[in-house]
């Protein structure tokens, strides 16, 4: 089968963008033809009006197209298209059908979902990562009608391994945030959390921020450290471009935090715990992991900056327990979303979508 996948072209996308990798990779193993492309708004209408018939020669070569950006006129455009010429395509919605990322920019959300309602109609299939968004996109989108599969994000835990600084070498106890410098990561709440502990003198404790910015809030960011007088124990970087930069950011870093507002299905927090970091998360997160309390996992249930204190400093104060708390996320990274779960799986989904048969467990019924 040969496959395009329509996505974001940079790392700095976060998650969507490491689960399209994560795809291709799998599909090469079992033998698909996996193409990675890209549409700007300008180049997607000059083909689609002045040189379709190109533009459908390009797509009538695909057996399959998967795209990764709902939100997307390009993509909306191309879709009408692959309907015309009987090519069959799939969405991954990737959490921008929740509750918290449709309040950001609603009104052209609003606009978009009216005009290109097709785009979803007469998509073959609807990847949603888990019953939360099946349940939030519902009440946005009318899916009666549609075909939805649920798969979780994985990825290839094989490839993070545990690597600590020694202890004797290290000076601080390292709190990391890994992701999008945003409203949405919490990252103003987490700014609260670092004041309240520096007022209560904790010692050789350092705060790193590490991800893309978002140069729309950031200086209020920084001005909001320089405010709270805690820029001594905070540590700005830019976001890790390769899985190289993000191990050794991981290997320096002792606990991993996302007090975040909204997530769909986290990658990064499946990163930090396949590299064994120990998690502080709120229940935004929406990390529904059953079978017992873990203890290298703290959920904040009322997203409380207490909580977040108390999360902190019980991993501050058992130091000594890190490394047994690493074996265990790293081992539980492995059984409950390692990429070899999806191997089988995610052919056998765009088989279904090819041939009309929908046969795997994984559609919703």
């Amino acid at each position: 089968m040969k496959v395009l996948s329509i996505g974001y072209t940079s790392a700095d996308a976060g998650g969507p963008y490491n689960v399209a990798e994560n795809y291709q990779s799998v599909l090469q193993k079992n033998n698909f033809s996996v193409d990675v492309n890209s549409f700007t708004l300008n180049k997607t209408i000059k083909k689609f009006f002045f040189n379709r018939k190109e533009l459908i020669e390009f797509l009538n070569s695909y057996d399959l197209v998967h795209f990764h950006n709902l939100f997307s006129i390009s993509n909306a455009l191309i879709s009408r298209l692959l309907y015309q010429i009987h090519v069959p395509y799939i969405i991954s919605l990737h959490g921008n059908l929740n509750y918290w990322s449709l309040k950001q920019s609603k009104l052209k959300k609003k606009i978009f979902l009216y005009f290109f309602r097709s785009f979803i109609k007469n998509s073959r299939g609807i990847h949603i990562l888990n019953d939360n968004e099946k349940n939030e996109a519902s009440k946005i989108i009318n899916i009666n009608n549609s075909r939805l599969f649920k798969l979780q994000n994985c990825i290839d835990v094989s490839k993070y391994k545990i690597n600590k600084i020694n202890k004797i070498n290290k000076k601080f106890f390292t709190v990391l945030f890994f992701g999008r410098l945003n409203y949405k990561k919490g990252i103003f709440k987490l700014l609260e959390i670092i004041k309240k502990l520096d007022d209560e003198n904790i010692k050789n404790i350092k705060f790193l921020f590490v991800g893309p910015k978002d140069l729309t809030i950031f200086n209020e960011f920084k001005n909001k450290i320089y405010n709270l007088k805690i820029e001594k124990i905070v540590e700005i970087r830019d976001s890790a471009k390769s899985l190289e930069e993000k191990k050794n950011i991981f290997k320096e870093s002792d606990i991993f935090i996302l007090p975040s507002e909204d997530e769909a299905d986290s990658v990064a927090v499946k990163e930090v715990l396949s590299a064994g970091l120990p998690v502080i998360i709120s229940k935004n997160c929406k990390f529904d992991y059953f079978g017992g309390e873990k203890k290298f996992i703290k959920i904040i249930k009322n997203n409380d900056i207490n909580e977040y204190c108390q999360a902190i400093k019980g991993f501050y104060k058992n130091y000594d327990k890190i490394n047994s708390f690493s074996e265990e996320a790293h081992a539980f990274a492995i059984d409950n979303f390692s990429l070899s779960i999806i191997e089988n799986i995610l052919p056998k989904i765009y088989y279904d979508c090819v041939t009309y048969s929908y046969e795997s467990e994984n559609w919703y019924k």
